[in-house]
């Protein structure tokens, strides 16, 4: 290995093996360096540290380090890092850091950095990670900080800035800059007498008031910072209106860390920009919870499919009168470690929340197909169709028909063995294109059911069905127990329905015999609930049909 440690020779500059660019480098860097011989004493420094030691480069050659630093570790060590001082006669020389490390052939290099412009650059590093780049007010960092020390109550205002984004994508990303540099300083001109502002996200703010007389401060100064925004910024010409969606939260810190204290004034901003934006919303630690609950279990369905703690389930439905098997609804249900059985209505619910219920729509489509073309191959025709409930993620599918003739072909099951249900608010939110995907299936043989919730409407929809499902809510007003007026109404709408709709009227959730003798009176085609019993999995459905086929 070449030795480049020998910089007094002073090395041709421009030589092209490596020492000219170390030289220069040597000479030219703001750094003070050194390379000493085996007993110390200076081979060669830079002009750098000529000015440190405030003495001409070539003074310094020969004399000891310790001649030049006074320091109290011990420089002569192969390698150290230690604060030291020019040394002068009256002992106040600048204050140095000096990095000593080992070099080829007993040498020692010798890095020297003034103290003061570390000192400096560590309280720049320091700022700069506890402030806004942006708005120059403190960041999220410092504000939990904040929190860290606050004393007993910790009043929160957490500020989000409505449609932000708007302005960023219109006006470009530096007039975004300057609306929040706008917002910050009007902040800080309300909150400065009560509390600190701090921005704590990409378009949020948050105040903190150390133990607030009441809840009523908090909401005075949502109340002035809501009203200060009434007057427009004006980026480039444009006048730009803000609106803020406001969390307040009054919380005790005792056995609290600071970054759950932050998270109840969040969680009501969240809540407010939920209930519909421009407003604020008390932390409320109830709704939190039942929230969290919901979340957990939300973050939990990806595991449980992996499990094999969600299957498929097939809830019968019966002719009336004669209660015969005429279709088999594939239902979701989680066999949860913890809370039990989970019926499909808290397993969708949960899935929509982290996009898994694409993954479970597109399981209930392959398991119900494969299960038909078993029980088809055993039972012949008597096998009555599966239905399958499409989530409104698979309805937009553009590969929708692709997605059914491959699952039906692959179990050997004829097109129409299989009904897909759409919900009537789906079935009305879709275009021209992925209406069309369903038109398709149903020429294939496919049968479309339209699910109808809470009296709902009974008028076309541009796509071709061939029932309506009618659900509980409607069912339930036809029981004893349900209100005259209720019941008159629900009987007068399902007798015209049977009087005039084309296809099958089909009732869900049918609790009691005075509603099933009900609908067998006014004439539905058939019905299902927990009336009939409880959803079957695939060999219960097999020993139902080995019963009644």
């Amino acid at each position: 290995m070449r030795d480049n440690t020998r910089l007094h020779e002073a090395p041709d500059p421009g030589a092209n093996d490596g020492t000219g660019a170390v030289r220069a480098f040597f000479d030219r860097t703001s750094l003070g360096f050194a390379v000493l011989d085996p007993g110390g004493a200076v081979l060669d420094a830079n002009a750098a540290l000529g000015d440190l030691t405030g003495r001409p480069v070539e003074a310094l050659t020969g004399v000891h380090v310790t001649e030049v630093f006074a320091a109290d570790g011990d420089l002569g060590a192969g390698r150290l890092r230690v604060e030291a001082r020019v040394a002068s006669p009256d002992g106040d020389g600048a204050a140095v850091v000096l990095d000593v490390a080992p070099l080829g052939g007993g040498r020692r290099a010798v890095v020297v950095v003034d103290a003061g412009e570390t000192t400096a650059l560590r309280g720049a590093l320091i700022r700069q990670s506890l402030n806004d780049l942006v708005t120059g007010l403190p960041n999220r960092v410092q504000f939990l900080r904040w929190l860290e020390r606050c004393p007993d109550v910790a009043g929160l205002v957490h500020l989000d800035v409505d449609g932000f984004h708007v302005v960023n994508e219109a006006l470009g990303h530096d007039a975004g800059d300057r609306l929040l540099r706008s917002l910050a300083a009007r902040l800080l001109e309300i909150c400065a007498p009560r509390g600190r502002v701090a921005r704590t996200g990409h378009d949020e703010f948050t105040v903190l008031v150390d133990d607030p007389a009441d809840t009523l401060v908090l909401v005075g100064i949502v109340e002035e910072v809501d009203a200060s925004l009434a007057e427009p910024v004006y980026l480039d010409g444009v006048g730009v209106g803000v609106a803020i969606s406001a969390g307040i939260s009054v919380q005790r810190t005792r056995g609290r860390t600071a970054a759950d204290l932050m998270r109840t004034a969040e969680v009501a901003a969240r809540w407010s920009r939920q209930d519909g934006r421009a407003r604020w919303t008390l932390y409320d630690h109830r709704r939190d919870a039942g929230e969290r609950r919901r979340f957990t279990l939300a973050a939990s369905v990806a595991g449980a499919l992996e499990n094999g703690e969600v299957d498929t389930r097939y809830t019968p439905l019966f002719s009336l009168p004669d209660r015969d098997v005429v279709g088999l609804e594939a239902v979701l249900r989680w066999d949860h470690p913890e809370r039990g059985p989970l019926p499909q209505q808290n397993v969708l619910e949960s899935a929509v929340a982290t996009g898994n219920a694409v993954r479970l729509g597109r399981k209930v489509l392959a398991d119900a197909c494969a299960h038909a073309g078993r029980w088809r191959a055993e039972f012949g025709d008597r096998t009555p169709p599966v239905a399958v409930r499409l989530t409104a993620h698979q309805c937009r599918e553009p590969e929708l028909v692709a997605t059914v003739r491959r699952h039906l072909a692959d179990a050997d099951l004829p097109a129409d063995r299989l009904w897909l249900i759409v919900e009537d608010d789906v079935l009305l939110s879709l275009d021209a294109d992925q209406a069309d995907e369903l038109d398709v299936l149903a020429a294939d043989g496919v049968s479309v059911l339209r699910e109808q919730h809470g009296g709902g409407r009974f008028d076309a929809l541009g796509v071709p069905v061939s029932g309506l499902k009618v659900d509980g809510s409607v069912v339930h007003g036809l029981d004893d127990t349900a209100d005259p007026l209720v019941r008159s109404a629900v009987t007068g709408m399902l007798s015209w329905a049977v009087r005039n709709l084309d296809g099958g009227l089909f009732a869900q959730d049918v609790r009691t015999e005075a509603e099933a003798l009900e609908l067998t009176r006014l004439g539905i085609t058939a019905a299902q609930g927990p009336y009939f019993g409880d959803p079957l999995d695939a060999e219960g459905v097999r020993a139902l049909l080995h019963r009644t086929t």
